[in-house]
C-alpha cells in the first residue's frame, strides 16, 4: 500500500528513529507493517537486529495505525506514547538484509487506549509476540 517516503504522513517518528518503512495493510482492527533491517539502522549490533529495535518497530506498527486511521478520517495524526508491553516473547534476533513482517490487532479500545496483540516475523518464522498498550494523545 505505502512506503518509504509515505510512511511519515502517519506517523511523526524520523530518521534515524523510523523504524517501519512499508504497509502492507490496515483496517479499523488491524494493522500489517514492514521493515528491512538496513546496515546503518541504529539498533543493528554486529549483524543482528536487538531486542529494543523489534520493540520499537512494534510499537510504530501500532503508530501507523492510528495514524492512518487519523489520516483517513481526515483527523490531526494523534502523537501515541507506549503505555505498556506484556507477554513479550522473542523467538531469535533477525539479522541486516532480513524483512520484518509485523501484524497487530486490536484487542480492546478505551477512550484513547488501544490494547494490541502483535506478532513479528521473518519468512513466516515468528521472531517475536507481545501484548502493546499505547496511549494516543488527541489534543
Amino acid at each position: 500500500m505505502y512506503a518509504g517516503e509515505q510512511i511519515k504522513t502517519f506517523i511523526p517518528q524520523r530518521e534515524p528513529i523510523l523504524m517501519v518503512d512499508k504497509l502492507f495493510q490496515v483496517s479499523d482492527s488491524d494493522v500489517e507493517t514492514g521493515l528491512t533491517i538496513a546496515d546503518n539502522n541504529i539498533f543493528v549490533d554486529g549483524n543482528m537486529f536487538c531486542e529494543p529495535g523489534i520493540i520499537e518497530h512494534i510499537a510504530q506498527s501500532s503508530a501507523v495505525f492510528a495514524g492512518y486511521n487519523d489520516w483517513i478520517n481526515k483527523r490531526p495524526i494523534s502523537l501515541g506514547y507506549i503505555g505498556e508491553i506484556k507477554k513479550f516473547n522473542l523467538e531469535f534476533l533477525p539479522k541486516i538484509g532480513d524483512n520484518l513482517v509485523s501484524y497487530l490487532s486490536v484487542v480492546s479500545q478505551a477512550l484513547n487506549i488501544t490494547l494490541m496483540n502483535a506478532t513479528t516475523k521473518v519468512d513466516d518464522k515468528i521472531v517475536a509476540t507481545c501484548k502493546i498498550k499505547i496511549f494516543m494523545d488527541k489534543k
